[in-house]
């Protein structure tokens, strides 16, 4: 199993919830996959992602920048800079050595203090995708997305619930995840990796729409991973 493992790439976590999880640690047991899990971190005071990685025997811990600025800065805003260090710092052990971050659910915007520990030739010179619930500008595309209908629409940001409310308010005709290379300082920007689009209904709900949605954020998430070091990482080695 060792010998197994050692022939994988190595990669972290990144969750809220951990609903994405499930997903990532099957893919990663799979034969042909071409990573595994060194290590899950969780922003938030309690994660059944976390739960799940420790049953897994994954080594997985919290990182909740709230408790971190009260226990440590007294509350002070300050917190934050340091917060950042140190966690890129603890996440870049030779315990860990990921030569991937993958953010999941993770909601907190990273910046070059965390991911000055990640650097790389490829992308925006960090080794780190994240999954965002929207579509986002591909290929030639600017600030205006094409949908299959030919009908265009601008980047939708922000969390999942948000997203799936603003698809319904401009009654859009599809929406549907994508994975991206991430820039520090920034939220729902970078280079896509995949995306897919998912046709929206005539009577569509947030939850209606949630359930279409999960299972293709499984799928590509996957597959950019995978892509994501056949493409950059095992080129770079």
């Amino acid at each position: 199993m060792a010998k197994f493992i050692a022939s994988k790439t190595p990669i972290a976590v990144m969750i809220g919830g951990g609903s994405k999880l499930p997903a990532i640690i099957k893919a990663s047991q799979k034969l042909r996959s071409k990573f595994h899990i060194s290590l899950v971190v969780s922003h938030k005071k309690d994660s059944l992602g976390i739960k799940l990685a420790i049953k897994k025997q994954i080594p997985a811990v919290y990182w909740n920048l709230l408790d971190y600025r009260k226990r440590l800065f007294k509350g002070a805003k300050s917190a934050r800079c340091d917060y950042m260090k140190r966690l890129g710092w603890f996440i870049s052990q030779n315990k860990y050595s990921p030569k991937l971050l993958v953010f999941a659910g993770w909601d907190l915007v990273m910046d070059d203090n965390f991911f000055n520990f990640f650097k790389v030739d490829f992308g925006s010179g960090f080794a780190a995708i994240n999954l965002h619930p929207a579509l986002m500008p591909f290929g030639n595309e600017k600030d205006q997305i094409i949908l299959p209908d030919g009908k265009r629409t601008s980047v939708i940001k922000g969390e999942q619930e948000q997203v799936l409310k603003t698809v319904l308010a401009k009654k859009l005709t599809y929406f549907g995840p994508s994975i991206h290379l991430m820039v520090p300082a920034k939220y729902d920007t970078g280079q896509v990796i995949k995306r897919a689009f998912i046709k929206v209904g005539k009577k569509e709900t947030v939850e209606s729409l949630r359930k279409k949605l999960m299972p293709v954020e499984d799928k590509i998430l996957i597959e950019s991973i995978n892509e994501a070091i056949t493409k950059y990482i095992n080129l770079s080695d």
